[in-house]
């Protein structure tokens, strides 16, 4: 259902276009002036047309279309003008309005325009990576991930806790920067983003990372660390796969978010903390619960929104969007100068199911990026590609290829040396992974 915003003073107008785009299955929103416009606007919600008076009190339809353009918002916009402000119509289209109609219009006239509108813009849309959004680093094109944005930037400015699941490599650590990027967008001083990998660390090491420690400790402590926790304080703590925290960082978690409280290691001293926390985590938290390896009060302290990111072979919109903007990354980094894919390789890529996500994909680019002589990637640029009974590519582990000690070096080190996720992102057994770190001497750092 197309969703359309109606912007008019006069009451009445706002009723009798509610019900000619409600008949025509539009999900119709109205306000008296453009302030109230950009007050939802501002709460992150979507539309696909814009339909608005240029006459109004307190902001009119031309200042509605400056805010469009000067806050990079994509929504085509069309202007109802009387016939003495033609002229003023035309400058606004000069500016980005897309069309306009005068009073009295033909109420089909009008339905015309707008749905001609809107088909316009997703066409040209679909022209530019079929649809890409770049929102606060979050590329997408899928209508899942609009939605988990939308989402995102409603609650961004509130206190609440947020919980992103999903599988490895799907980029909740990109989503949870843009929730602090959407929360802090207004204030003039810089907030801390501080992140922490839980998996990255043994449980030794990560309650001193977290909350700090003071000069003496323990053996090797000869200075005083103020920890995570305190570097975050006034910004966001980013815990990824928060589902590895211990027990006892666990109990010390639940304090500080229930008193906003925390004691470095060695310390009698309390400290406040004036943080938002965003974890993340690849497992069930349930089923942890159920075998007394997570907290329950814990978890309903860090889940008062919960968002699921969706994995990559679930939303493949995001798939050819996702492609060139790496293609254009790793080309600047290596001073290369491709600019596109073949369509043979862009109908492989999609079809592939990427059991290790977008930061599967992203090394996949990055190794064809190096590996290409050309000005496009063509499909010799991906040596791993083998061809099955189906005649479809697979990124097949089973055959050893020249380069196989890089990529999984590579795949290893984005994971941490975690062995499930490496495996998982690999597309092979744990005992098949482990069976190349022996064989190619591979070792962490």
């Amino acid at each position: 259902m197309k969703k359309l915003l109606i912007v008019d003073d006069e009451l009445n107008m706002q009723k009798v276009l509610g019900i000619l785009f409600r008949r025509e299955d539009y999900e119709v929103t109205t306000v008296s002036n453009g302030r109230e416009a950009v007050e939802i606007l501002d709460k992150g919600i979507i539309f696909d047309l814009i339909l608005s008076d240029i006459k109004m009190p307190i902001m009119d339809g031309i200042e509605l279309l400056k805010y469009l353009n000067k806050s990079q918002i994509n929504i085509p916009l069309i202007l109802i003008t009387a016939y003495g402000s033609i002229t003023e119509a035309v400058d606004a289209m000069k500016l980005g309005a897309v069309d306009f109609i005068t009073k009295p219009f033909n109420k089909e006239d009008l339905k015309n325009i707008v749905y001609r509108a809107i088909h316009k813009e997703k066409e040209k849309n679909n022209k530019q990576n079929k649809s890409l959004w770049n929102d606060k680093g979050v590329i997408y094109s899928s209508e899942k991930i609009q939605k988990i944005m939308e989402t995102v930037r409603k609650i961004a400015p509130s206190n609440l806790s947020i919980l992103l699941t999903g599988e490895s490599g799907t980029g909740k650590g990109i989503v949870a920067k843009a929730i602090h990027n959407y929360a802090f967008k207004n204030t003039e001083t810089k907030s801390p983003f501080i992140s922490i990998n839980c998996p990255a660390l043994p449980d030794t090491l990560l309650e001193s990372e977290l909350f700090g420690y003071k000069k003496g400790a323990f053996t090797g402590a000869d200075k005083d660390f103020p920890g995570k926790v305190s570097l975050a304080n006034g910004g966001t703590l980013f815990l990824d796969e928060i589902g590895d925290l211990s027990m006892t960082v666990q109990s010390k978690l639940l304090k500080l978010l229930e008193e906003g409280i925390y004691s470095p290691l060695g310390s009698t001293k309390e400290f406040k903390a004036h943080i938002r926390i965003i974890s993340a985590t690849n497992q069930s938290l349930a089923k942890m619960i159920k075998e007394k390896k997570f907290r329950e009060d814990l978890f309903y302290r860090i889940n008062s929104v919960m968002l699921e990111i969706p994995p990559l072979r679930a939303r493949k919109d995001d798939i050819s969007p996702l492609a060139e903007f790496f293609i254009k990354r790793f080309s600047k980094e290596n001073n290369k100068k491709i600019n596109k894919i073949s369509d043979k390789v862009l109908a492989y890529i999609t079809g592939y199911h990427w059991p290790g996500n977008i930061r599967e994909l992203r090394n996949v680019i990055h190794r064809a990026v190096v590996l290409s002589s050309n000005n496009e990637l063509i499909i010799d640029d991906f040596p791993l590609f083998e061809k099955d009974d189906s005649s479809r590519y697979n990124f097949s582990m089973n055959v050893v290829k020249k380069d196989e000690k890089e990529l999984v070096l590579g795949v290893l080190t984005d994971n941490n040396w975690n062995i499930s996720a490496s495996a998982r992102e690999l597309g092979i057994s744990r005992g098949s992974l482990r069976y190349r770190i022996t064989k190619y001497s591979l070792e962490i750092g």
